[in-house]
């Protein structure tokens, strides 16, 4: 059970660390989750989150928008 449980930090430490060097010079803007979209402003973008995460329809949500225009949730 322990070499489990390092290997789930271990990955959960790599993707926290890709996670911040992608975005470290991009600042994170907070969207409403809405219908399978994300709303930022005047903006509705389809959105992934970058990990496991519980939101629903409506809850507040911190996000990057990526190269491709999809936003990032990395944060509720």
């Amino acid at each position: 059970m322990a070499d489990l449980s390092r290997m789930k930090n271990a990955v959960s430490n790599l993707v926290s660390q890709a996670i911040y060097d992608r975005t470290k010079n991009q600042k994170a803007r907070r969207g409403i989750v809405r219908g399978g979209s994300v709303v930022i402003g005047e903006k509705v973008l389809p959105f992934a989150p970058a990990v496991d995460m519980f939101f629903k329809d409506g809850d507040a949500v911190w996000c990057i928008i990526s190269d491709n225009g999809m936003a990032v949730v990395v944060g509720v």
